[in-house]
C-alpha cells in the first residue's frame, strides 16, 4: 500500500477511534489500521503529531460547514433560523466526536496545542473569522468594530454552550443534561436569548 494511503488510513481510522472512545493509545491505532506501532511513529513522528493533523482536519471540516451551509447560501433564511441551524449541528457533532472533545479539552496530551489550534483557527484574523465578521455585520446591522467583536465572542461562546455541557458529562452528572439541547422549547429559548444579547 502507498505510504500516503497509509497515512489516510491512520487518520481516519483515528477520527473513527475518537468517535467511540474517549481515550485511545498509539497501540489501538495501529491495531486498527492492521499496521505495527513503528508505522505510524513513521508516517507521523509520534501519536502527538497525528493527533494535532486529525484536530486540525475535524475543526477544518466544521468551520467549512459554517461557512458553506449557513454563511455563503442565501436561501432566505433570518439570522436567528441559521442560529438555530448551528447549534444543531453543533449538538450533534459534540456527539459523534465526545473522544475528540475530551482529548481535546481533557487531555493533558496535547493541551498547549489545542489551545493553540483553537485561538489560531477561530480568533485570528482568517478566512473564516472575516466571513464570520461579514454575516454578523450584515444581520446585527453594525459595522463598529469592538461592537462585532464582541457579538463574536457571545456568538463563539454560545455555540460551544452544548459543547462543553457534552464534555462535562463525560467526567461529571451534574443537574443540567446536554439532554436540554433536544428540547425544542428549550432550544427556541436559548436561541431568542442569544438574539437579545446580539441585538
Amino acid at each position: 500500500m502507498p505510504s500516503e494511503d497509509i497515512k489516510r488510513k491512520l487518520i481516519e481510522n483515528t477520527k473513527k477511534l475518537l468517535q467511540e472512545r474517549a481515550s485511545i493509545t498509539i497501540k489501538d491505532i495501529a491495531e486498527a489500521s492492521y499496521v505495527n506501532i513503528a508505522a505510524v511513529n513513521y508516517h507521523f513522528g509520534s501519536k502527538e503529531n497525528l493527533m494535532r493533523i486529525v484536530l486540525e482536519e475535524i475543526l477544518d471540516a466544521l468551520k467549512t460547514y459554517v461557512t458553506e451551509k449557513l454563511i455563503h447560501v442565501k436561501d432566505g433564511k433570518t439570522f436567528e433560523e441559521k442560529l438555530e441551524m448551528m447549534i444543531n449541528y453543533l449538538y450533534n457533532f459534540s456527539i459523534e466526536n465526545i473522544g475528540l472533545l475530551n482529548y481535546l479539552f481533557l487531555s493533558n496530551e496535547l493541551q498547549k496545542e489545542s489551545a493553540s489550534l483553537l485561538v489560531n483557527q477561530f480568533f485570528t484574523d482568517n478566512r473564516f473569522t472575516r466571513l464570520v465578521y461579514q454575516s454578523l455585520a450584515e444581520s446585527t446591522k453594525t459595522l463598529n468594530e469592538k461592537e462585532l467583536q464582541s457579538k463574536y465572542v457571545l456568538l463563539f461562546s454560545s455555540f460551544s454552550i452544548p459543547l462543553f455541557i457534552q464534555i462535562s458529562q463525560m467526567k461529571l452528572q451534574g443537574s443540567m443534561k446536554i439532554e436540554l439541547f433536544k428540547d425544542p422549547e428549550f432550544r427556541q429559548t436559548y436561541i431568542k436569548s442569544i438574539m437579545k444579547i446580539l441585538s
